[in-house]
Parts: structure tokens; C-alpha cells; sequence
């Protein structure tokens, strides 16, 4: 039907696309994944530990022990599958903390809900993954979140609110007179590979790997310091706030001993940083993930809910329930542990 100039139609609003992966979708199968990765490294773990005798008097004897208990070696196959499947969750996290940073009404309040979870999470997961209620060797992946948060924050601040101070520029050659040691330091005391290389191929002591920061300290300060004629104010003070913010958070997050480290915190300011384009981004911090530790690598496969990924929140669950399920499932992971037997307990 034709109509006129004068005629009006009312606008209908398009309707909203629902195809495609939601932010809820997203944190179902990072906590599914969680939780077998937890069941495998608690429960599971603690089996093995108790019915494998811890070493054998022979080869034979160990071929011959796994013929007689071969439910216990298909047992230690599940495990790796397991703890395989596990490695899908971090990545997942990381991302959804970078997607919550853009969209959150509060950023403040954002990082106070990670900080008491962590808090309130530190208890169960020492006695989950120590069986013990005070162990500071190890802390809860809930602090290296909440420092990947703070991190990106900072980047945020230096980039937008603080590009054009002038009185930042001077951090332009700290940040570049930190980022050799920072690389150096990163790749031979957190990733695998750097470990790898630092014990098995290069046999480098402490002060090889002292010479080898302060060299890259002078070959970055000279390198930057070139291409810095050539960049303004707000360049230097985003690059400055970019390398101070991951020295920091990612060196406080080494100090905790959090779950993922410094490691974990350079995944989510990757995420961050190439947050324009999210499957490169997801692409990246696999990568960084799986130089940090060679068995990250399942995490790629993870590349295919981020694909799907419509920017949309999903189904509204209580943001509640999925802070909550962290302390409480590795609780009652302990719990069920305990009661079969497979572990004890202890203050310290």
C-alpha cells in the first residue's frame, strides 16, 4: 500500500537479536568448567594421592602395580582430561571482567564486590587446595581478578583522564626504563617456558638473569626514548600508564602468590588493551596463557563461545550467585574430601 507524504506510521522498535552467545552463556561454562577443574584438583587429586604408593622399587613394579589397579590409571586419565577442561574457565573470567568494566555503572563497586569475595573466599579454597585454614603460599583467583580490574582502571585513568598532564611526563622514562626488566623478570620467573629455558637450556643462576634485566633496562630506555621525540603528551602518559599499571599489579600479584599470578593479570590487560577486537584479543591471551603454562592450551578452544559472543547480558541471574559459587563449591568439595578420607586437616 502506497502512502502519502503527510502520512505518519508509528517507529517499532527493531527487535533485540538474540543469536548468538550472552555474557550469561559466557560465566555458565566458565564456573562448569571451574567446578570440573576443582572436582579433578580436590577430590580426585587426593584419591590418587592416597591409593598410589608414592614411589615404586622398580619399573617392573610400577607396570605391574598399574595392571592390578587399572581402574586407578583410567582414574589419573579423567584427572588430565579434567583438569584440561579446566583451563576454559580463567580465560573466560578474565574476559568477562574486561566486558564488566566497560559496561559497569560502577567501577568502585565493581572491585569492592572481587575484593570481599576474596576475602571471604580465602578460607575455603586453603583448606580445598592445602587442607589448610591458613596458607599463605597460595591465594584464591578471586585477587588476581580484582588486581586485573585495578589494573586496567589505571590504564583507563592515564589514557583518558590524565593524557594531557603534563606533569606525567617524566613517567614516560621510568615506564621505559622498567619494561626490559619487567619482560625479563615475567618471562624467566612466571612462565613456563622462560622456567623451561632458564633451568634446563641456559642453566642461568640469579645474578646471569640481574645482568641480563639491567641490559634490557638500557636497550628499552634507548629504544623509547627514540621513538618518543616523536609522540605528544597524551602518547607518553598512555604508554607510561599502561607499563606502570602492569608492572605494578602484575608485581603485587607475584608478592600475593595468586592464583594465575602476574600471569593472570597480563591476560586481562591484553583483553583489555585489544578490547576493540575480541577474537584477536581472546586469541592473545591464550597465547600469553599457554607460554605461561603449557597445558592453558585447551583454552583456545574457547575461542568459539567468544566468536558468538553479541555483546548482550543474557538471561538476568543474580550477580550473587555467581560470586557465591566459588567459596562454596570448593568448601564443599573439602567437605566431601574429609568425610571420604582422603585428606586431613590442619590450622597451618
Amino acid at each position: 500500500m502506497e502512502m502519502n507524504a503527510t502520512t505518519e506510521m508509528p517507529v517499532q522498535a527493531a527487535p533485540e537479536n538474540k543469536k548468538g552467545v550472552t555474557g550469561t552463556t559466557l560465566k555458565m561454562i566458565a564456573i562448569v568448567a571451574m567446578f570440573i577443574d576443582h572436582f579433578a584438583a580436590i577430590l580426585i587429586e587426593h584419591y590418587l594421592m592416597t591409593v598410589t604408593p608414592s614411589s615404586f622399587s622398580s619399573v617392573e613394579a610400577q607396570a605391574a602395580w598399574i595392571r592390578e589397579n587399572s581402574g586407578v590409571a583410567i582414574m589419573e586419565i579423567v584427572y588430565i582430561v579434567m583438569r584440561l577442561i579446566g583451563r576454559f574457565g580463567f580465560p573466560l573470567f578474565a574476559f568477562l571482567i574486561v566486558e564488566g568494566f566497560q559496561h559497569t555503572r560502577s567501577v568502585k563497586k565493581y572491585a569492592l564486590n572481587l575484593g570481599v569475595f576474596a576475602l571471604i573466599s580465602e578460607l575455603p579454597f586453603n583448606l580445598g587446595f592445602a587442607s589448610k585454614l591458613f596458607y599463605a603460599s597460595y591465594q584464591n583467583v578471586f585477587f588476581t581478578l580484582l588486581l586485573g580490574l585495578l589494573c586496567i582502571t589505571c590504564m583507563q585513568y592515564f589514557a583518558e583522564t590524565k593524557k594531557d598532564c603534563e606533569k606525567l611526563k617524566p613517567l614516560f622514562y621510568l615506564a621505559a626504563l622498567l619494561t626490559g626488566p619487567y619482560v625479563v623478570y615475567m618471562f624467566f620467573m612466571d612462565f613456563q617456558v622462560g622456567l623451561l629455558i632458564k633451568k634446563r637450556i641456559l642453566h642461568l643462576d640469579e645474578n646471569t638473569i640481574l645482568i641480563m634485566a639491567i641490559a634490557a633496562a638500557v636497550i628499552t630506555a634507548i629504544l623509547f626514548t627514540i621513538l618518543g621525540r616523536k609522540w605528544d603528551t597524551a602518547k607518553k602518559n598512555a604508554f607510561s600508564g599502561m607499563i606502570l599499571s602492569l608492572v605494578v599489579f602484575c608485581v603485587i600479584a607475584d608478592l600475593l602468590k595468586t592464583d594465575y599470578s602476574g600471569g593472570g593479570v597480563l591476560t586481562i590487560a591484553i583483553l583489555y588493551l585489544l578490547r576493540k577486537r575480541k577474537k584477536l584479543a581472546f586469541s592473545m591471551a591464550c597465547l600469553q596463557l599457554t607460554i605461561f603454562s603449557v597445558s592453558e592450551f585447551t583454552a583456545f578452544l574457547m575461542l568459539i563461545p567468544v566468536a558468538f559472543y553479541n555483546g548482550k547480558r543474557g538471561a538476568k541471574i543474580n550477580k550473587y550467585v555467581f560470586y557465591a559459587f566459588y567459596p562454596v563449591h570448593i568448601g564443599l568439595l573439602f567437605l566431601l574430601t574429609l568425610l571420604k578420607g582422603y585428606t586431613t586437616f590442619a590450622l597451618h
